[in-house]
């Protein structure tokens, strides 16, 4: 066998071994995104119809749907996650600065909100619930953005503390000798060197608070209701409507999808910032 026949057969089942893998995590993506084009003859079908006609008439009934306005969920959803993609990043820098520099409370600040990302979010529901009705706040963006950069800044803070822990304590010991005070070094030099993981840890920011169901279901009734919570309106106690509920599923997914792309060098940067050192 030629060194080219092996290249070739070498390419080729590296080839389907990537294949293979697409299929096997992404099977649901891939037919729920088939069933978004079915008809509902065809959904209901048995088995299931690999080939058949496509149709668009779910994503008409998702856009004209009576008392369902889908545009308003996916901006409601675009706004909480923007404001609480920065809102965590804002406390996020400082607070894994102060604990790799500062060492005092730190670490213990450190164990405390890690603690509070691993309890199970059902355990906060009720609590959650009956502060913000206390203080008027249910069915509104501050609301929801509160808690979701809650649920954000465990994971930013951790990435944070690794990239600060990464840089050269001799940038800003030079920065202290020509006068620049804490505030200075974040936003002059601190900033500026970990772009890649700030943009890195805001696009994982960003999807957590986009995917995010149960506190944006439990804190919305009308106005502030997110895309994710929309989609499952089509459960009733009547019927499941698979077609549109999956056309609904498949347009709140653009979004993220084009975010990553957009922002894939930045991310693929951040993710390997401090990996090696020289």
């Amino acid at each position: 066998m030629s060194r080219k026949t092996r290249k070739i057969l070498s390419t080729a089942a590296i080839l389907l071994l990537v294949i293979g893998i697409l299929v096997i995590f992404d099977i649901g993506v891939f037919t729920n995104f088939l069933t978004s084009f079915k008809s509902e003859a065809d959904i209901s079908s048995y088995p299931p119809k690999w080939l058949f006609k496509p149709v668009l008439t779910h994503y008409q009934h998702v856009f004209s749907k009576g008392g369902y306005n889908f545009t308003q969920y996916l901006t409601n959803s675009l706004i909480i996650a923007i404001f609480s993609t920065i809102l965590a990043t804002l406390i996020s820098i400082p607070a894994a600065y102060s604990i790799v520099r500062y060492h005092g409370f730190g670490e213990t600040i450190l164990g405390a909100t890690m603690l509070l990302r691993l309890m199970p979010a059902l355990a906060l529901a009720i609590p959650v619930f009956l502060i913000f009705n206390k203080f008027k706040l249910i069915d509104t963006h501050i609301a929801i953005i509160f808690m979701h950069s809650l649920f954000i800044i465990p994971t930013s803070l951790l990435l944070f503390i690794g990239y600060i822990q990464d840089l050269p304590r001799e940038i800003e010991e030079a920065a202290e000798i020509d006068g620049a005070n804490t505030l200075q070094m974040l936003t002059n030099i601190l900033i500026p060197v970990i772009k890649p993981g700030i943009a890195s840890t805001a696009i994982l920011g960003f999807i957590t608070s986009w995917n995010e169901y149960l506190f944006s279901s439990i804190l919305s009734f009308k106005k502030s209701i997110t895309a994710t919570v929309g989609t499952s309106f089509f459960i009733t106690s009547y019927q499941v409507e698979w077609g549109p509920m999956a056309a609904a599923i498949t347009i709140s997914s653009i979004p993220t999808i084009i975010f990553i792309f957009i922002a894939q060098r930045a991310l693929i940067r951040g993710m390997t910032a401090g990996s090696v050192k020289g």
